[in-house]
């Protein structure tokens, strides 16, 4: 497998993300970012999972020539397989500055009862996953609160620019609400009560910050 990235002067921001790839495929690794322009070269048994963070797509392709565009990939002598995941395209797509007060792949918990739930209030969106996934390319660190008992932070070091949020400790509480901060801003975010641990498409656990 091959793959080609090409260089600016001015970095260009991902477009997608690999969600997944077979056990041969080492050049991209899983969380690899991908921008638009660059490509790849798969052997016909070699097949990846790629995640588009503006149009929600979720590909799973095998073999060929893949040219990453801004939407979707254009596929050459290989298969794809196209899902639309139900995601909120204009989140994913933030400015780091828009990021701090609005952001992520949300859905609206049916929870009533997080209404007179002060702390509850403080979070900006709810994830259906307990296992987040944070996007912030211009961070090596993140702090991490548990906005329901303050004294609980921990730190999460970046890979190339993805990090996350439950890596080495257990997957994030039900209910839990989390502030995230790092350089000159933060973000407050619940996890439903109804999320799961389960494998979920990635673009339904991740967060642009």
């Amino acid at each position: 497998m091959a793959w080609s990235g090409s260089v600016s002067a001015e970095p260009r921001p991902p477009v997608a993300i690999v969600e997944d790839a077979t056990a041969n495929v080492t050049a991209i690794p899983p969380f690899h970012l991908l921008r638009e322009g660059d490509s790849l070269s798969l052997a016909s048994d070699q097949g990846v999972i790629l995640s588009y963070l503006q149009s929600c797509q979720r590909e799973t392709i095998r073999g060929g020539q893949v040219a990453i565009g801004r939407l979707q990939s254009d596929v050459t002598g290989g298969a794809v397989q196209r899902q639309t995941i139900s995601c909120d395209p204009a989140a994913l797509d933030l400015t780091p500055a828009e990021a701090s007060q609005s952001a992520a792949l949300a859905f609206r918990d049916p929870d009533s009862a997080a209404d007179a739930d002060p702390i509850a209030r403080e979070a900006a969106f709810v994830l259906a996953s307990r296992l987040p996934v944070v996007i912030a390319l211009d961070l090596a660190n993140l702090t991490i609160e548990d906005r329901r008992n303050p004294a609980r932070t921990w730190q999460v070091q970046s890979t190339d620019g993805i990090f996350e949020l439950a890596a080495g400790d257990l997957p994030l509480d039900k209910g839990g609400v989390y502030r995230i901060s790092g350089g000159d801003r933060s973000l407050v975010f619940r996890i439903g009560r109804e999320a799961t641990d389960a494998p979920l498409p990635l673009l339904k656990r991740l967060i642009r910050f």
